[in-house]
């Protein structure tokens, strides 16, 4: 997150449980907003009022919606995310975990939660914990626009092979454990779950949401979407 803010150009690694890696650019973490996913370019025209922006990372949303005009809070769990966001120009930034929110009821018109920060708090416990908490500090009329991927939609034999590991242990199939490794750091292994569009719909109904809309290419391998929730 330092190195993205200061401008260093650089990969680091998201590493499965069973091998799997990923190559990604430092640089993904600061992309302007014509660089975003069409997705989510077309989803954040939902944000409205006071926003919450969890797993803020070095604030690409955040400051994107600041300029705009809207108070936003950003927070992440990593320390040195909200230091890159404050050196960046973010005006609130915090270090807090999602699984421990510490905001007054009615705070928040939106939440945003993209790059698959929907499913930062882990399995369905937590998550449905996460979104309750979330309907207790948002106001009457507040969306959360939810980022994540529709683990299920692909024909990649790697990723069927880990869904059916995680059935036979009776997790949700895009229920990944993962760790990023980057220049000399390595993170502790952790949960990330992607929630699949029925999964989505289940954990809304069951925490006071609704599935309004989603932004999503509708093809095969392609399975990322933005949700927008509302209250019901």
């Amino acid at each position: 997150m330092r190195d993205a803010a200061e401008g260093v150009s650089g990969e680091y690694v998201i590493e499965r449980e069973d091998g799997r890696i990923e190559t990604l650019q430092v640089s993904d973490y600061v992309k302007l907003f014509s660089e975003w996913d069409e997705l989510e370019r077309q989803a954040i025209k939902h944000a409205k009022g006071k926003v919450l922006d969890i797993g803020c990372g070095a604030g690409r949303v955040a400051l994107y919606l600041q300029e705009l005009g809207h108070e936003v809070v950003g927070i992440d769990y990593a320390p040195d995310a909200i230091a890159a966001c404050k050196v960046r120009g973010l005006k609130d930034a915090l270090v807090m975990s999602v699984n421990d929110l510490k905001f007054n009821a009615e705070t928040f018109d939106t939440v945003v939660m993209f790059g698959n920060n929907f499913g930062i708090a882990g399995g369905e416990k937590q998550t449905l914990s996460m979104l309750r908490t979330l309907h207790k500090i948002t106001t009457s009329n507040a969306i959360i626009l939810a980022g994540s991927v529709d683990a299920v939609n692909t024909s990649n034999e790697d990723h069927l092979k880990y869904h059916e590991m995680n059935r036979s242990k009776n997790r949700p199939p895009g229920l990944v454990r993962i760790r990023v490794k980057y220049k000399e750091y390595v993170t502790d292994w952790s949960d990330l779950w992607l929630v699949t569009l029925n999964e989505l719909k289940i954990l809304t109904e069951k925490s006071g949401w609704l599935v309004s809309k989603i932004y999503q290419t509708g093809k095969i391998n392609q399975p990322a979407y933005v949700g927008v929730l509302s209250k019901k």
